[in-house]
């Protein structure tokens, strides 16, 4: 039997990460086990949780057992909540949702498109619970957005992942999706739209964040791109994140953007969305009252 070892990074730096993807990645083929060592992890982002399992994905499409070993006695309890080494165990099905032990945690989904609107409309209402009647409608038509976008452009094997984190002490919520699929810059460089042959990965990043640009998805993405998230973490001060392929963008509401190269080049899109619950609107009960 042929093993390999994924030694999952204990750090939270993004170049480390993708460094241990880039590295992992070759080696998806002919493996009989992965064992996946958590080692001294302690904590990880939502970010993180979305990458490590996408690249577990990976490995187990190419018909991979999975095994987990390492990792903190509080981080295995955290793991043991979201039920993360129950995913790739024989007849879990990913593709539905899956209830968490811990109730400020929407435990990793597989993304499945026939599934994207209940999903998104799951976690608002999930979400709202931690409110004082807030609307948290636009959070959940952001989610569709990105999902959207993973199934017009990603071409990805692995069809993305999510998850998502509630932080009660700030009043916050972290979600992160990423797909191993062509890229943002990879699609648009593959465009009919004039202009945007051969521009840097961190430019089509920036392009695709632009109102109103589209290069031409299906009805069911409104042709907005990845505008509305933007404008989400502007309104919500939020904070959004996007690495693809060679580029990376990162603006924080209010602050100007941090976009350039990275040192690594990462076949797949993460996007990681912050927004604070605070800065939403109440519902409108009105709406209720005289929607018929």
């Amino acid at each position: 039997m042929k093993e390999f070892v994924l030694k999952v990074p204990s750090s939270q730096q993004l170049d480390d990460w993708f460094r241990f993807v880039s590295e992992s990645i070759k080696n998806t083929n002919d493996i009989d086990l992965l064992i996946v060592d958590f080692n001294e992890v302690r904590f990880m982002e939502t970010d993180d949780f979305v990458i490590l399992a996408c690249l577990i994905e990976s490995f187990y499409i190419n018909n991979c057992k999975i095994s987990f070993i390492g990792g903190t006695d509080g981080f295995n309890n955290h793991l043991f909540n979201i039920k993360f080494k129950e995913y790739w165990k024989v007849g879990f099905d990913r593709s539905k949702f899956t209830l968490s032990h811990n109730s400020t945690t929407l435990c990793l989904w597989k993304i499945s498109e026939n599934m994207i609107y209940s999903y998104s409309m799951y976690a608002k209402e999930y979400f709202e619970r931690f409110t004082d009647n807030k609307d948290l409608v636009p959070l959940s038509s952001n989610m569709d957005e990105v999902f959207n976008n993973i199934f017009d452009h990603s071409k990805s094997p692995v069809t993305g992942y999510i998850i998502t984190q509630y932080y009660p002490k700030n009043h916050k919520i972290s979600f992160s999706v990423c797909d191993f699929g062509i890229g943002i810059p990879t699609s648009i460089n593959n465009s009919d739209v004039q202009g945007t042959k051969e521009i840097e990965d961190w430019k089509a990043i920036l392009k695709s964040l632009e109102r109103g640009f589209s290069i031409n998805s299906t009805p069911r993405n409104r042709g907005f791109g990845l505008n509305n998230i933007l404008e989400l973490t502007e309104s919500s001060n939020g904070k959004l994140l996007i690495i693809s392929n060679n580029g990376i963008v990162e603006k924080q509401a209010g602050n100007v953007y941090r976009a350039g190269n990275v040192g690594y080049d990462f076949s797949g899109t993460l996007i990681k969305v912050e927004v604070d619950l605070n800065t939403f609107v109440e519902k409108d009960d009105t709406d209720e009252i005289f929607d018929f």
